[in-house]
């Protein structure tokens, strides 16, 4: 009976054909398509696969052979070494097929599937940003975790067995015809009738799947959302309410897949029921030529044990059309991954002679928000170039700009006079650092994590880069140096400590243009004073964008732009902008302001009263 896994992923394409054995045969080529290279070796466990299941019958004709020489009574001992040699020849025969099925099946899936990992790894580095902020982080995980690995562990398998099922029916269907029409007709007849409840599962399958993979996605988001947002929901006594929430996409995704299951179980049922009913009338056909006369014992007791093979063909591809519908989700789903657009690549690697940075009537919006609106600016090469302004003004989205997180809508970037989408991607990021305010460490070693800029670096290499971004001394007092494992997202760091190692790896790519988001903002005064000393390392000879978030650390920038609402406000250095009386000038006095301590006196005023 045909049943489907509660871990059912996703749904089906509506535009699906309804027929089963087409749909089958659609997968079919698929697969060989994905298969590419390794085709050959996917036909070669469809040919041992077909061969083996014929040798499977040939211990059904050896007994026939020794009943009809039983009943002719002259069973002579060479019979019997040949009845007993085919059988065991067959065998042996058998369990070689299946090494070879096995070895070019599961093997190809495997080598199949490493090659499709790496390729959508490269394909993911170019998605632009806004696809992992736009609900996808759950489909994606999906796909990674769940699709491709159930297409190689159990798709390539169901994949011979849908194969030799079709040839065995129609291999067997030829063969009853010339030996006896009526069970050839009854088995034809079988077939049309689970054909007809095949079609009908094809329409249940179609009719509520997506639902089921809609509440799946949606499910494995809201886990991803509670994982990560831990520390929130404890620091605010979220848990039992955030809990909740998560239990109810559970509980949601278990009704939608219980109520999928449960269309199955009456096509289920008939279909089951038509297969018993065809070989209980083989038997019956078999029974009246016997006692007709039309059958000899030995080759009536043959077929009555044959009869039960007859329908084991078709009773398989019944048992496996959930999977291989599942399957052809996980092929879709893959599938609209792999098709999603990227960031273009079609740059070429050039000479770039001098790495100034230039923005010309660049605009970029988020869906329908404005970020920039005909920004231009001229950032020089060995300088700093400041950004200043209010939260969502802008300033990060120049630094995604320049890296090709995303593209801009209208105008141009160029370094050092080349439009940056000419340029290869894989110079364009060798030529620039980022350094994050929110850093992200793999969980890996301190060494690895650092060794992350350079690949290729020696180990003296990395120590001297620790040692110019002032993480070596803290390094050296864990108890296993730069072989500590640091957690998921450097969990067992600090946040200095981490600041202090994503600067260690900047400081090892040695690009020549740096883009920093002033990562002093948050920490205390001892890892302030040696990430300061880390940058100071890191932007040495650099053409050098700053987001600053402190600006007494930018009042020696050759240029500061201020930016308001996505438009450059004013731009000029330290002095110039206070002489202007500007935004900028509002912003160092609040500053100021803020050093003095007139803040601190505001807020305690206001406990006195009672409101904090």
């Amino acid at each position: 009976m045909p049943t489907l896994s509660n871990s059912l992923e996703s749904g089906y394409r509506s535009e699906r054909l309804a027929d089963g054995g087409v749909d089958m045969f659609q997968v079919l080529k698929r697969m060989s398509r994905l298969a590419g290279e390794h085709r050959k070796n996917l036909t070669m466990a469809y040919i041992a696969s077909f061969f083996e299941a014929v040798l499977e019958k040939i211990p059904v004709f050896m007994i026939l052979y020794a009943f009809m020489r039983i009943a002719a009574g002259n069973l002579r001992t060479v019979d019997f070494w040949i009845v007993l040699s085919v059988v065991i020849g067959s065998l042996l025969a058998s369990i070689l097929l299946r090494y070879i099925r096995e070895r070019n099946q599961s093997g190809s899936g495997y080598m199949i599937f490493a090659r499709e990992r790496l390729s959508l790894g490269e394909k993911i580095k170019r998605f632009p940003m806004s696809y992992f902020t736009e609900g996808n982080i759950g489909n994606l995980t999906a796909v990674i975790t769940s699709d491709i690995k159930f297409i190689e562990e159990m798709g390539i398998t169901q994949l011979t067995t849908i194969t030799t099922s079709f040839i065995t029916l129609f291999v067997t269907l030829i063969m009853l015809t010339f030996f006896n029409p009526y069970i050839a007709l009854v088995m034809f007849c079988g077939c049309l009738l689970v054909a007809v409840v095949f079609h009908e599962i094809q329409k249940i399958a179609k009719r509520h799947s997506a639902f089921v993979q809609e509440q799946q996605q949606k499910t494995t988001s809201a886990v991803i959302e509670y994982i990560k947002g831990m520390q929130v929901i404890k620091a605010f006594h979220l848990v039992g309410d955030q809990q909740k929430r998560t239990n109810s996409r559970y509980r949601a995704l278990s009704d939608a897949q219980f109520a999928f299951e449960k269309k199955f179980v009456v096509p289920a049922v008939v279909s089951d029921s038509i297969i018993a009913l065809s070989i209980g009338a083989v038997i019956g056909i078999l029974a009246l030529s016997f006692q007709s006369g039309g059958l000899t014992l030995p080759v009536f007791l043959m077929l009555l044990i044959f009869s039960f093979e007859i329908f084991r063909p078709l009773s398989s591809l019944v048992n496996v059309s959930a999977e291989v519908r599942l399957m052809e989700a996980c092929l879709d789903r893959y599938e609209r991954v792999k098709n999603e657009k990227t960031i273009a690549d079609t740059g070429t690697n050039r000479e770039i002679k001098n790495f100034d940075i230039a923005f010309r009537e660049v605009s970029f919006s988020y869906k329908d928000t404005p970020a920039l609106q005909n920004i231009s600016f001229h950032a020089q090469e060995k300088a700093m170039t400041a950004l200043v302004g209010k939260s969502g003004s802008g300033k990060t989205t120049i630094c995604n700009l320049i890296s090709r997180f995303w593209d801009c809508q209208n105008g141009q970037i160029l370094i050092g006079g080349i439009d940056i989408r000419e340029l290869s991607f894989e110079q364009l990021i060798s030529n620039i650092s980022v350094v994050f305010q929110k850093v992200y460490l793999f969980n890996d070693t301190i060494y690895n994590n650092i060794a992350f800029g350079k690949i290729n670096a020696s180990r003296e290499e990395i120590m001297e880069a620790a040692r110019k971004a002032r993480c070596y001394d803290f390094i050296m007092a864990l108890p296993d140096g730069f072989d500590t494992m640091v957690g998921e997202g450097g969990a067992t760091l600090s946040g200095g400590e981490k600041q202090r190692i994503s600067i260690a790896r900047a400081i090892l790519k040695d690009a020549p243009i740096i883009l920093l988001d002033e990562a002093t903002a948050s920490v205390d005064p001892d890892n302030e004073h040696f990430i300061q000393q880390a940058i100071n390392e890191l932007v040495a000879e650099k053409t050098l964008i700053v987001i600053a978030h402190k600006l007494t650390t930018i009042r020696n920038a050759s240029q500061i732009l201020v930016l308001d609402n996505g438009k450059i406000a004013e731009s000029g250095t330290h002095d110039e902008l206070l002489g202007k009386n500007g935004l900028y000038k509002k912003m160092w006095e609040k500053r100021a302001q803020a050093a003095l301590g007139k803040w601190t006196v505001a807020m305690k005023q206001t406990a006195k009263e009672g409101t904090v």
